[in-house]
């Protein structure tokens, strides 16, 4: 499993490598190393939320053609991962017309999903998010990947995918923040960009987002002498049980 808690690697290497400053930082965000950098870029993914998007996928910079030669982009790619498809079977499914959302027809009730797990852990898992009314399309997805613990059932709670709970979680949201993102029909993707373009530090984003702050606001607002740890202040008003 990848140390996250490792610092990267220093930013002069990167420089060094020919990347600009930005590409750099985009890169060492998403915890890449340079080597796996060049590797990906060597393969033609050159923004590093897209190749951590393949990467969640189990997708490597030698398959990644693979992928897109049966025209599945990497957000397909998570969730085929997530069900347990393959890329043989994710391409015939695309290639009949049909998309990860065809593997569990959101019409199945969760009893019905359960039938290939019944045992251990997993069956525990299945009656825990079942009986936390998690939907059965969205249980599938932490069930797949494995991931059964509180903080992921926090996440399914709140209907939000596996796929999009690890990224907003990257952002250091909390689950009810999401949620309330998700609802306005915002994803992890364009909330990512909004607060890039505004040149808000990636480490500030989460609290000024928590206080109920868009992108644009908490640039007017730091402008008036607003800290980050006032926004925290009050994010934790608005949060009390940091859901």
């Amino acid at each position: 499993m990848r140390d996250f808690d490792h610092p990267p690697e220093d930013l002069t290497a990167w420089l060094r490598a020919g990347l600009r400053r930005v590409e750099a930082v985009q890169w060492r965000r998403w915890r890449f190393t340079l080597e796996e950098a060049q590797a990906w870029r060597a393969s033609g993914v050159m923004v590093a939320l897209t190749a951590a998007q393949w990467r969640t996928a189990a997708v490597t910079p030698g398959t990644v053609d693979q992928w897109r030669a049966a025209r599945i982009g990497p957000g397909e790619a998570v969730r085929f991962h997530e069900f347990g498809v393959d890329l043989p079977r994710a391409a015939r499914i695309k290639a009949s017309g049909g998309g990860p959302e065809s593997v569990f027809p959101r019409s199945q009730p969760p009893q019905i999903l359960r039938g290939p797990y019944q045992h251990g852990d997993t069956q525990t898992a299945w009656r825990r998010f079942h009986e936390a009314g998690v939907p059965g399309p969205v249980m599938q997805g932490y069930i797949t990947s494995q991931w059964w613990d509180d903080k992921a059932l926090a996440w399914a709670r709140h209907g939000i995918s596996a796929e999009h709970a690890r990224i907003w979680a990257s952002l250091a949201l909390r689950p009810a923040e999401a949620a309330e993102l998700a609802e306005a029909g915002r994803t992890p993707e364009d909330v990512i960009a909004e607060w890039w373009r505004a040149g808000i530090p990636f480490d500030e984003a989460a609290d000024w987002i928590g206080a109920g702050l868009t992108a644009a606001e908490a640039v007017e607002q730091r402008a008036a002498g607003v800290t980050v740890e006032q926004a925290a202040a009050l994010r934790a008003l608005r949060n009390p049980k940091n859901e």
